[in-house]
């Protein structure tokens, strides 16, 4: 058999040294040909070219003061692996041996991008290696192991703990000793990144169960976590006593993060012993010492120390430092970090007096300053302060794309004036020349706007009618948003849509602009929506909103039942009967909507209101003859449309008499009810006779209600007559229904009416 040749040699073969530009890689260039010429389908260099080519970067790469590799690096490193991987044919072929593929993964450890959130080539290209090391059977464990080990630091360290934990997890089942004692505290730190409390706290018990070694290490990103992101002085307590009670010496970061939670939420009455602790140990580097003399003064404030008694602290440290022959002046990182402690506490004064002292000793602001007096200007709704602020933080913003290491710091920067962009967009008037001059500054930069941002941008365009770029707005932002981004600009809009002080054509371009770029639109939006046209005496417009709903391809945001019924009820109420009449043939083509008892009472409330009351009727005996049967609310809508229907006493009756024989409970509002129904068909005595034994019938005394019923259903000509009896048989109560105002009763269909009291008389399906 042929022995294989390995890809690399390293024994043999020495990098090719070449004339190139600096930071120049002839296999860089290769693989990028490579690169294209699969994109374009055609043929790619050969393989034995970027065989060499692939050696000759990763050897460069692999050199002591070698630059890391660009994620993008990683992805044509990564592409050509896999097309020498795929190509491979015969065993006498170059090829990736084991210990190779475990020097490369060694590489990505050491070599990737700063940023450890872009790196999507990096981390592809690790797992594809993972798993190319995880199949090698001739491997040993240890060896094999190793590789692996590499693979869960790596997923650790770029938001992927949980993956690196299934690794560990696979490694400890099998050998314990398998798993090298740092990964614990990468997986921790990987979970601290992630701000998943929850599972650090796993790996810590996991961590107690395997005796794994609590370190100081892991004590200090405890300490750190609870303090950089939960913001929770308890459990640092509880984690700092942990690593005292098992012999622990904290770190300085640990004993640091500790004295800056006392600091900022004083608690200085724990930190008391930390701080001289902290002190016992002088600084050696400088580093150390600003950040010690950061935490001096901000204790000294924290104690309530003022501006003066601070300015003579600093020179009391510089004192000493002179006194060791340290030559050492306050820089702007320790002004900032009085500042950062008191934009902590909202203390938008005592910042200002910080950045006043820094000025008294020639420290001027930098970028960082500007970023603190950015947030609390606009924690203290100093929003032309804050407009100063951004102005001057926008000169540090460079012009060409920044480095990925200052990912963190562009997003603080990009999330604090959107914050800018918001409340400039809320304050009355607006100033829409200066927003829209904040909203270009950060287009140049490539920013994105947040969901708050975009929400109030979109209302300061629809109060200016500006409705094109309000799409312009939507189809450039909110694609880019989560689902529950999304729903914070949909809920905005909605709320616009639902302003009674709006006017109504704003409101349907509104509406019309919210359904098209958010189809996901929920079922209860659209439907206040829909109530809200009702509420402004537009059925057309309520309807055609029903329509858009039932158009709809996503079956959860069609209309039900529900939906139906209080579109129909809203159509009575207006009485649109050309709105009635598409609204039922919309729910007869509807074959996902089996009518129900509700629903047929929807359908009542609509005719009655459209002055068809004997359809209404039909729809009354569908009820009857239906498994689920009539309602207090179908009995006492029927009633009411016998009011005005032909031949209406003669179904009131009948209804009336199956009440009496099946001996249901009669309430008040069906009472009345049926003597509006007599008197709409201008029984007057029947009427008297039926409120006079009411007592006895019902346990129902007359009231409000009954005999404003009574008059109300009348014909005009009978209303007088009405007016003399109630006055002499019930005149208390009739007393209270006459202090009532009054309206017009006539309308299509019913023009016998007078004058009628108003009386609630509304029904709910």
């Amino acid at each position: 058999m042929v022995p294989s040749r390995t890809l690399f040699g390293f024994a043999a073969v020495n990098p090719v040294r070449t004339q190139k530009p600096p930071d120049y890689n002839v296999g860089l260039k290769d693989m990028t040909q490579m690169s294209q010429s699969l994109a374009k389908h055609e043929r790619p260099p050969p393989r034995e070219k970027m065989a060499k080519a692939f050696t000759s970067v990763i050897l460069e790469k692999s050199a002591k003061h070698a630059t890391p590799m660009e994620d993008s690096e990683i992805g044509l490193v990564k592409a050509t692996f896999q097309y020498l991987r795929q190509t491979q044919e015969t065993g006498d072929e170059p090829r990736l041996t084991f210990e190779e593929m475990v020097h490369t993964m060694h590489l990505l450890v050491n070599g990737g991008p700063e940023s450890p959130v872009e790196a999507p080539n990096l981390i592809s290209f690790a797992k594809i290696l993972g798993d190319e090391i995880n199949r090698e059977e001739e491997a040993e464990g240890q060896y094999r192991a190793r590789g692996l080990n590499m693979l869960a630091e790596i997923l650790a360290s770029r938001n992927r703990p949980r993956e690196a934990h299934e690794i560990l997890d696979a490694l400890w089942s099998k050998d314990p000793t398998l798993v090298r004692g740092q990964q614990w505290t990468n997986l921790l730190l990987g979970f601290a990144r992630a701000g998943d409390q929850e599972q650090m706290v796993r790996v810590i018990d996991l961590m107690k169960d395997r005796d794994a070694p609590f370190s100081s290490e892991i004590h200090q990103i405890l300490l750190q976590f609870y303090w950089n992101s939960a913001r929770d002085i308890d459990m640092m307590k509880k984690w700092y006593d942990f690593g005292i009670d098992r012999g622990l010496v904290p770190t300085r970061r640990a004993q640091a993060a500790v004295l800056r939670a006392c600091s900022y939420t004083n608690n200085l009455e724990w930190g008391e012993s930390v701080m001289r602790s902290y002190l016992e140990k002088a600084p050696n580097t400088e580093r150390e010492r600003n950040e010690a003399w950061i935490l001096i003064l901000q204790w000294a404030a924290a104690k309530g120390k003022g501006f003066e008694e601070l300015n003579q602290l600093l020179g009391v440290l510089v004192q000493k430092a002179k006194d060791q022959e340290i030559d050492a002046q306050p820089d702007i990182k320790i002004i900032n970090g009085l500042i950062t402690m008191a934009t902590f506490r909202k203390d938008a004064y005592a910042a200002e007096r910080y950045l006043a002292l820094g000025r008294q000793w020639g420290v001027e602001a930098d970028q960082s300053t500007l970023v603190l007096q950015l947030e609390y200007r606009l924690d203290s709704n100093d929003l032309d302060g804050a407009k100063i602020a951004y102005e001057e933080l926008k000169s540090y913003w460079p012009t060409a794309d920044e480095h990925p290491s200052h990912a963190l710091r562009r997003e603080r920067e990009h999330r604090l004036v959107n914050r800018l962009i918001t409340a400039l967009c809320k304050r009355k008037p607006v100033n829409y020349s200066q927003v829209m001059g904040i909203i270009n500054d950060l287009d140049e930069r490539k920013a994105r706007l947040s969901p708050d941002a975009v929400s109030a941008l979109a209302l300061v365009h629809l109060q200016r009618a500006e409705l094109h770029e309000l799409v312009d707005l939507l189809n450039t932002q909110a694609y880019r948003f989560s689902a529950e981004q999304r729903a914070v600009v949909c809920n905005t809009l909605t709320e616009y849509c639902l302003d009674a002080s709006v006017l109504t054509a704003r409101i349907w371009d509104a509406y019309n602009i919210l359904r098209r770029a958010f189809p996901e639109l929920g079922m209860q939006q659209r439907t206040k929506i829909m109530m809200a046209f009702f509420d402004r005496g537009r059925s057309d417009m309520a309807t055609h909103v029903f329509g858009h709903m039932r158009h709809l391809d996503m079956p959860d945001l069609r209309p039900g039942i529900e939906s139906y019924a209080l579109c129909f009820e809203g159509i009575g109420k207006a009485e649109d009967q050309e709105s009635l009449k598409m609204m039922h043939n919309m729910l007869i083509l509807d074959n996902t909507v089996e009518p129900d008892t509700k629903l047929y009472n929807a359908l009542m409330l609509a005719y009655m209101g459209c002055c068809k009351s004997n359809q209404s009727l039909v729809y009354w005996e569908d009820i009857v003859h239906s498994r689920e049967g009539p309602t207090y609310e179908s009995i006492q809508i029927a009633l009411r449309a016998c009011e005005d229907a032909r031949s209406g006493e003669r179904h009131a009756k009948d209804i009336w008499n199956r009440l009496k024989r099946f001996e249901i409970p009669l309430t008040r509002e069906i009472y009345a009810a049926y003597v509006g129904a007599l008197a709409g068909r201008s029984l007057f005595d029947e009427c008297v006779e039926t409120i006079n034994n009411s007592e006895r019938d019902a346990n129902y005394t007359p009231d409000v209600l009954l005999l404003g019923t009574f008059h109300n259903a009348l014909p005009r000509i009978k209303q007088e007559a009405m007016d003399k009896w109630a006055s002499k048989a019930y005149p208390a109560a009739w007393a209270e229904v006459k202090k009532l105002s009054k309206k017009d009763g006539s309308r299509p269909g019913r023009a016998r009416r007078g004058m009628i009291y108003n009386i609630n008389r509304d029904i709910r399906p």
